[in-house]
């Protein structure tokens, strides 16, 4: 192997020690999810390039962000859906819905997404558990391209950065307070109960029986968290669900 076909092992160690992800900590409606999808080694390396000539930030503007690596075409006027990222689809659906938004058109997601999604100085904050971007969680690359010893498996990688970055996500949410915050992905959900049990004693209940209504919520004063599935070949109203249940619990405050 050409030492040219390695990671920047400096760039690596601070983008787990310090990038969370996107958007605006001041923003109204969080997002967090378990990690950001990642390709090959030639595509994760330019990820991880453009983020550190950017000024390697805590979070980032997503559209500046990917306009950067090549993938601008999602925040351009008038792009096609197929550009869209589904989570992103879903995200956006639920934020419109928590607004009081009826009857959503995919036009709305569209210019939602190519004016407010993940924007510095907008309303949204796209977060992310595990910071390295990976194809799958059983897909592992970065034993072939680090010498960092904590990069030797995925598990000696989450048990090296797993406390400190569910300690700081929990830490920005007590200090920012947005309105909800929405976890994803719910075969993580023990990384989810870990960040809000010492910010919320409230129990998670699930609004309804109904199968499209399958998230949990719960509420402290200040913000209301969900725990919902992965947004993979799930219909429109179950996002549309959670936005409406989002809602419905800031009111009651």
């Amino acid at each position: 192997m050409l030492s040219q076909d390695f990671f920047n092992d400096e760039f690596l160690e601070e983008r787990v020690d310090t990038f969370y992800g996107y958007g605006n900590y001041k923003g109204n409606y969080w997002f967090i999810g378990m990690e950001e999808r990642g390709e090959d080694f030639q595509d994760i390396e330019k990820r991880i390039n453009i983020w550190s000539n950017r000024g390697r930030c805590e979070i980032d503007d997503v559209a500046e962000y990917h306009e950067a690596i090549g993938y601008g075409a999602s925040f351009q006027p008038g792009a096609k859906a197929k550009l869209d990222v589904p989570v992103w689809r879903s995200i956006i659906r639920i934020v419109l819905s928590a607004k009081g938004t009826e009857n959503i058109h995919i036009k709305d997601v569209r210019e939602y997404q190519t004016n407010e999604l993940g924007r510095k100085d907008k309303e949204t904050c796209l977060l992310e558990l595990f910071t390295l971007p990976s194809l799958s969680r059983k897909y592992w690359i970065y034993n072939e391209y680090s010498q960092l010893p904590f990069l030797s498996t995925r598990k000696t990688y989450e048990d090296y950065c797993v406390e400190t970055r569910i300690n700081h996500i929990r830490q920005r949410i007590q200090e920012h307070q947005p309105k909800a915050v929405v976890f994803y992905g719910r075969a993580f959900e023990y990384f989810w109960r870990k960040i809000t049990e010492n910010i919320t004693n409230i129990e998670f209940t699930k609004p309804s029986e109904s199968s499209l209504e399958d998230f949990f919520i719960s509420r402290n004063n200040q913000t209301v968290f969900v725990m919902a599935k992965f947004p993979r070949a799930l219909p429109n109203e179950y996002f549309h669900n959670i936005g409406r249940a989002i809602a419905a619990k800031i009111a009651e405050k």
